[in-house]
């Protein structure tokens, strides 16, 4: 089996370029490329012959690209609904947002790895996971080595057996105007906020579809993935860029056993011990270090952040319902509304008609039909956005 893992990661690595670069063009085209097509399974009913969609999934597409596939009816099945013994790795997860999923996912009786850098954080963070949980297995990783994510893998493999969910929530808040900002700067905040999760795409995209037991991507972007705003253009453009790459591999996968979600938060308090009654020994090792008389460390949180913990709950309901957006703060809503309403208002209101040569050479990027499911998708009510396991 592990040869025909590294033989698919081999033919993935391949086509690197390909991947992001024909999304919606191709869909399961690109798996059967891979030699992957046995992993493509139905979605939805197929659509009813003499039916419009089925002449398109029939006849040539323009400039003799291949037809696009039958859109499916409804939105993809959650392909991991079930957490419970399942194998979840975190990127960046010994402090902030990514303890707080691990904790989750870890009480929903995961098998947890922590991918870490600090040594120290990581000894903080061990003893907030309860006693006779299954199991805990630290990592450590640079998100931005694109090599290591194969040994990465090889490790969970041989301690935990098969990947199931991936957590890219590596990432760094590049404090930079996009129009000011340095080279190196600029390189580093790609390869941590983006590049980094392609990457873990790349190498255990083919494990997941190897094992067919439900699996997902999940990428932690920022209300700022959504909704620009302040001196930050690096953070905010890379965030976007994130979201844009769960989008697109919602589109590429929707017919397979891997679902993905972006997941867009807003303030969430970074230090997993608060309210717990106890002191945070990594950030106290961290106060008894600066010199007397020098400021405490500024908190720019808001006063009110959401607790880590509860973050990493409604990351595991986003999975569980196979969520495309993981959206946790309602507050920023109407500013999100405000900026589709300005692409909208933007569309030409003059008297030219559709050119219809036009529109059939652009047939496959005038809508999306991911959009249209995911809507309907969640129109579906449940009782709870915490809850790590379906509603019954």
């Amino acid at each position: 089996m592990k040869d025909d893992i590294s033989q698919a990661q081999d033919r993935y690595a391949a086509e690197r370029r390909r991947f992001l670069a024909e999304g919606s063009m191709y869909g399961a085209g690109i798996l059967a490329s891979l030699g992957l097509s046995q992993y493509v399974r139905a979605q939805g009913a197929p659509p009813a012959g003499g039916s419009a969609a089925a002449a398109a999934g029939s006849a040539p597409g323009p400039f003799n690209r291949p037809p696009p596939p039958p859109e499916p009816a409804v939105a993809q099945r959650a392909p991991l609904h079930d957490l419970k013994g399942k194998v979840v790795y975190i990127t960046a997860s010994s402090d902030g947002i990514g303890l707080g999923i691990a904790r989750a996912a870890s009480a929903a009786g995961m098998k947890v790895c922590i991918g870490y850098r600090n040594e120290d954080r990581l000894k903080a963070a061990l003893p907030l996971f309860k006693p006779g949980n299954a199991g805990v297995l630290p990592i450590k990783h640079d998100v931005t080595d694109r090599d290591a994510w194969a040994k990465v893998l090889q490790t969970i493999n041989s301690q935990f057996g098969n990947l199931h969910l991936v957590v890219n929530n590596a990432g760094i808040k590049t404090w930079a105007k996009a129009s000011a900002v340095s080279a190196k700067d600029w390189d580093e905040a790609v390869a941590v906020n983006y590049t980094a999760t392609y990457d873990s795409v790349a190498v255990c995209l083919p494990h997941m579809l190897q094992h067919g037991e439900g699996s997902h991507f999940v990428v932690t972007s920022s209300m700022s993935g959504l909704l620009p705003g302040g001196p930050l253009g690096v953070y905010t453009s890379t965030k976007i860029a994130a979201v844009g790459l769960m989008e697109a591999l919602r589109v590429e996968l929707e017919s397979t056993t891997v679902g993905t979600s972006a997941f867009v938060p807003g303030g969430v308090n970074t230090d997993n011990y608060l309210g717990s009654g106890e002191t945070n020994p990594y950030r106290a090792q961290l106060a008894a270090k600066r010199p007397a008389g020098a400021p405490a460390r500024p908190n720019n949180m808001p006063p009110a952040g959401m607790d880590p913990m509860e973050a990493g709950e409604r990351v595991l309901n986003g999975v569980i319902h196979n969520d495309l957006f993981i959206v946790t703060h309602p507050e920023y809503m109407p500013g999100t509304q405000k900026r589709f309403d300005a692409m909208l208002v933007s569309e030409p209101q003059d008297d030219t008609p559709p050119n219809p040569d036009r529109v059939r050479g652009e047939t496959r990027v005038l809508t999306c039909g991911i959009y249209r499911r995911e809507s309907a998708h969640r129109q579906e009510k449940r009782k709870s956005f915490r809850s790590v396991t379906l509603d019954t």
